[in-house]
């Protein structure tokens, strides 16, 4: 996350991180209902969510589509 993040080509993109135990309000909202799940917006719309990603390339698609 920090890598993809500090990448040029994701410079547009903001990375928000909730604390799972007291954003419950945040997670909530956008029916997060497990750790570790990260979601991609582009504008207002949700592009992907995903569960427990490991993958590099896997979490590196996550960041192309809020591209």
């Amino acid at each position: 996350m920090n890598r993809l993040s500090n990448d040029p080509r994701y410079k547009g993109i903001a990375v928000f991180t909730v604390d799972y135990d007291t954003g419950k309000d945040v997670l909530r909202e956008w029916k997060v209902s497990q750790r570790a799940t990260l979601l991609a917006f582009k504008g207002k719309t949700e592009k992907v969510r995903t569960v427990n990603e490991t993958d590099p390339e896997a979490i590196r698609k996550v960041f192309e589509a809020a591209r």
